[in-house]
């Protein structure tokens, strides 16, 4: 075999596993709007670079027919991509938005490894990603709850990424009552020329705005955007990067 045919059979095969995962990431791990993301490009680049340039290139460097020490040098080669790649899909894996939890009128996605070190129980959640809103850390009416809550963190978001062991399944009941009330978002949509630019992108793909539809302010990737909540299919319907201001959906009764 020569070193060109050599280099094009571990390319073509590291292509076709490249195709496998790039189908895993976008449809299982990242589908939409969780594609619309940084992440997803930062962790498709690293499994690009490792199984179709270090592999395939290191094959093209050290190969050379009858070496002495071919086997060894492909075995080395071949075990060193398939170790490097399995740490890539394995990063992959573990930071996919898995956990959708609902507090104080938004919405946080957690990771696999958020959830562990939030104390959460990981079988709350049963899907593959985070598409449905089903968990709730419910807002404290005692003191003592407050106190609790006060003492994990100085912000919400810290409160929520260290209370999973206070997450619960949200009811029929509190689940009817998301974004009742809420005003109207095309008032918060008007007030710059960008937000409407990300609205008319966000709307292309439907004849016209569902009226059901609720917004939240949405924590996820360490970033906060507005996330399209679909109360009929119980999905985040879309993200887009429109702020909220404080307090727009606030539902509790603060005295």
């Amino acid at each position: 075999m020569t070193k060109k045919n050599a280099f094009l059979i571990h390319l073509g095969v590291s292509f076709l596993i490249f195709i496998i995962l790039l189908l895993m990431i976008i449809y299982v791990w990242y589908p939409a709007p969780y594609f619309d993301t940084t992440y997803r490009m930062k962790w498709i680049t690293v499994i690009a670079f490792v199984d179709l340039i270090i592999g395939p290139g290191l094959t093209l460097i050290v190969f050379k027919p009858n070496k002495p020490s071919l086997k060894f040098d492909m075995t080395v080669i071949l075990l060193f991509q398939l170790s490097a790649l399995t740490w890539g899909v394995y990063n992959a894996w573990s930071v996919h938005p898995k956990m959708n939890v609902y507090f104080d009128s938004e919405i946080y996605c957690l990771d696999r490894n958020e959830i562990r070190s939030s104390g959460a129980d990981m079988s709350l959640s049963s899907s593959p990603v985070a598409d449905k809103l089903t968990i709730i850390l419910p807002y404290p009416e005692t003191s003592e709850k407050k106190l609790e809550y006060l003492t994990t963190g100085d912000s919400d978001l810290k409160m929520v990424y260290r209370l999973g062991h206070l997450f619960e399944k949200m009811s029929d009941e509190q689940n009817s009552e998301l974004g009742k009330g809420q005003r109207d978002f095309m008032e918060v949509v008007s007030r710059s020329e960008q937000n409407k630019k990300e609205w008319n992108r966000f709307i292309e793909g439907y004849a016209k705005p569902d009226p059901d539809w609720k917004y939240f302010t949405y924590h996820c990737f360490k970033r906060k955007r507005t996330a399209v909540f679909d109360p009929k299919k119980n999905k985040v319907e879309g993200l887009l990067d429109i702020n909220l201001p404080y307090g727009w959906a606030l539902q509790r009764d603060e005295n």
